[in-house]
């Protein structure tokens, strides 16, 4: 099994911006590869930041064929966010020939609360339907929470710990599991939890300074890391005036120059009329 570990893309997906809403195939792939030239780990694709719950089974099927046809120097972890057991089970059948180092699996968010038992339930037959390593999508503002104990009595990776809640993160270690941070709210303190990595939704944009803050807490360098930590708060601030989605799309445009469209319904674009150039400059300063 590779190793999962340091700074993974949060990817966006683009969308043609005409009356067919289709993926553009080509900007996505020149968004991958763009990623894994600024020094990225790997790419989560489909995940919340993708736009997973917008996107038919079978697009994401033809577009993770073509991402893996191209073989670019990335690790793909693909992100399983169907709502239900049958399809979720389906996405890992059409995954196993695939070289993914693992997914990401969402459980059903629509049924609140769910119980630990029930969720157990559904992992159960997830993990007999793959061989690829499964990380647990804990991501409670938008679906479920995922209780340790689920996480502790399963053969699982680990878990994409969205909900940043205190104690969370250092009680899946604790258990001998992994974790991948998913969110940006304060990465020097997250990193030192002990985390294996990061899902990074601005690595979109900015990915060498995601980089640039997992190697400052590789060397401990604590001044340096706390000082980028801000700048990243400040940029992620930035994003959300707006469907997070759209603006971070914008971004990366302005970064390689590629298109990258437009999102799906329910989200809306960003103002045509909108200056990357702020979220760009509040994080451009890199400590050496």
């Amino acid at each position: 099994m590779q190793a999962i570990e340091g700074v993974y893309a949060a990817n966006v997906t683009p969308f043609k911006d005409d009356a067919s809403l289709e993926i553009d195939v080509d900007a996505y792939l020149a968004h991958a590869s763009w990623l894994g030239e600024m020094g990225v780990r790997g790419i989560v694709p489909f995940g919340t930041n993708g736009e997973g719950p917008s996107v038919a089974l079978g697009e994401k099927i033809a577009v993770l064929e073509a991402l893996f046809e191209r073989g670019l120097p990335v690790q793909v972890i693909p992100a399983v966010m169907q709502g239900n057991l049958p399809d979720t089970i389906e996405m890992l059948g059409a995954l196993e020939d695939y070289p993914a180092t693992a997914v990401v699996v969402l459980p059903p968010y629509y049924f609140k609360p769910a119980t630990a038992d029930g969720l157990a339930r559904f992992y159960e037959p997830v993990l007999e339907a793959t061989r690829h390593p499964v990380i647990v999508y804990h991501i409670p503002k938008y679906a479920v929470p995922v209780p340790e104990e689920v996480l502790t009595g399963l053969p699982v990776w680990g878990v994409k710990d969205s909900g940043g809640e205190p104690g969370y993160a250092e009680a899946v270690l604790g258990a001998g599991k992994g974790v991948l941070l998913g969110t940006e709210d304060d990465l020097w303190e997250g990193l030192n939890t002990g985390a294996q990595g990061v899902i990074s939704a601005l690595a979109n944009f900015i990915p060498e300074e995601i980089v640039e803050m997992y190697r400052k807490v590789e060397a401990g360098d604590e001044a340096g890391g706390r000082s980028l930590s801000g700048k990243l708060q400040k940029a992620r601030a930035m994003t959300k005036e707006y469907a997070s989605a759209a603006v971070l799309k914008k971004l990366a445009e302005a970064r390689h120059g590629v298109s990258m469209g437009t999102v799906r319904p329910p989200f809306v674009p960003a103002p045509a009329d909108y200056d990357p150039e702020p979220a760009l400059t509040a994080s451009s300063a890199i400590s050496p």
